[in-house]
């Protein structure tokens, strides 16, 4: 079973004839000569759902959106592999899973499989990481974001170790929550256990010089489409790529790439494009820098493509300090939380195409209290940490002219702090992040 992955059921059965002694996990006693056939059952879906699930049998592959009768099927064991699908409606969607397994085709006969899917627990929620609240990472339930009010969290998440101070947070495409820490480590909290409260064991657990050779260590991480994680670390002024076979054990890590010349980097984000988009909270500069796709190959001091120094029109005349969040809307349009400052401000595609140095004041600007980290919703909605002891959803109609919005929601909660880090799951299918689903 794949690390991480929720616990669940799938059962495989053959038909009469294929007898007793049949391994079909065992794919030498399984003859490859002949076709079958394969009876394939899908189940724990709503209704308007669709499985994904890759069939495969050497260099065979097809890709099954529903249940049914497969004929002519090259007969051996082939893998079931089915990928997490997501439910339709609400702020943020459910989304199912269901673990891999085998099954044996036979030359003439039918097969049967069925795939179990069920609700990966740590969907349909807003994840935070806060500081003075009830736990360092909390969750709360979509059902309870939809209108303003003041609701417990659905999740608080102790840890074992505790954790000192968590930061930025990120999901991976099958639901684990992966978490940086100030103190020098990166850990994965597998989605099976993020359904209630408790104290959590991660699962995965990286340390290493380049994370904990100084304070402070790890600040935002994000994927990039091929599943490689990056992050910020504050003692070094680096930007880091951990490769996708270096997140599945506890370990001490070697980054695969480190990246200098960013300034003092705290923010990341990725455009469609694979560019890499970074934060700079140098003092007495603001910038927000593009770092092209075919940079980020190698370690080294990396120039940027643009670096764009934001300039403010709102009526307080604050200056744009402190670029600690970045989020893709599903325009394509780039909204930078200024922390320092209080603002939030968007970045068109026109404004994100400048090369070098670039000073520019954008079209929309809000004034929005104390956001930290950004996250949209489902339906277009802006997610951010708001004041202590509040988070803030601004509707899609806020997003489209400067000012300073009473959010659309705000869920104040005895259990919230001052929030930090700020990601959902699912992603909706039209951002550029990893762990989006269709």
């Amino acid at each position: 079973m794949r690390n991480g992955l929720i616990l669940l059921a799938l059962s495989t059965t053959l038909s009469l004839g294929c007898g007793d002694s049949d391994d079909p996990g065992n794919p030498s006693e399984c003859p490859a000569t002949g076709t079958g056939v394969l009876e394939l059952t899908v189940r724990g879906l709503p209704a308007a759902t669709q499985p994904r699930i890759t069939l495969r049998r050497g260099m065979e592959s097809r890709v099954i959106v529903t249940g049914g009768r497969l004929e002519g099927l090259a007969a051996g064991a082939w893998t079931l592999t089915p990928e997490p699908v997501a439910g339709s409606g609400g702020l943020i969607r459910a989304a199912f899973d269901a673990p891999e397994a085998q099954v044996c085709v036979r030359d003439a006969q039918a097969a049967a499989s069925t795939v179990d899917y069920a609700l990966i627990p740590s969907s349909q929620k807003l994840w935070l990481s806060t500081s003075n609240g009830a736990a360092e990472v909390e969750a709360f339930a979509a059902a309870n974001l939809g209108a303003s009010g003041s609701p417990a969290a659905t999740v608080l998440l102790s840890s074992n170790p505790a954790v000192p101070r968590a930061s930025g947070l990120a999901f991976d495409a099958r639901g684990n929550l992966w978490m940086a820490l100030g103190s020098g480590e990166l850990r994965r909290y597998p989605a099976r256990d993020l359904g209630a409260s408790g104290a959590k064991t991660p699962d995965v657990v990286l340390t290493g010089t380049a994370l904990k050779g100084g304070t402070p260590g790890p600040i935002a991480i994000a994927f990039d489409a091929q599943g490689n994680l990056w992050a910020t670390i504050g003692f070094s002024n680096k930007v880091i790529r951990l490769g996708s076979a270096q997140l599945t054990s506890t370990t001490t890590v070697v980054p695969e790439v480190e990246l200098a010349g960013l300034g003092d980097p705290a923010g990341l984000a990725f455009d469609p494009s694979g560019n890499l988009w970074v934060g700079d909270s140098s003092s007495g500069r603001s910038r927000v820098h593009k770092v092209a796709a075919e940079s980020l190959r190698a370690s080294g001091t990396v120039t940027p493509v643009t670096s764009i120094d934001a300039k403010t029109t709102l009526p307080s005349g604050n200056s744009f300090t402190g670029p600690s969040g970045l989020a893709f809307d599903g325009e394509g349009n780039l909204w930078v939380a200024y922390s320092g400052s209080g603002i939030v401000a968007r970045l068109t595609p026109d404004n994100q195409r400048g090369t070098g140095e670039v000073t520019l004041a954008p079209t929309v600007q809000l004034d929005v209290g104390g956001p930290r980290e950004l996250a949209f919703d489902e339906t277009g909605g802006l997610w951010l940490g708001y004041e202590s002891g509040s988070i803030a959803r601004l509707g899609p109609s806020q997003l489209a002219a400067t000012g300073a919005p009473s959010p659309a929601v705000l869920v104040s909660s005895a259990d919230l702090g001052l929030t930090h880090g700020v990601a959902l799951y699912p992603a909706p299918a039209r951002l550029p992040l990893f762990h989006r689903l269709p």
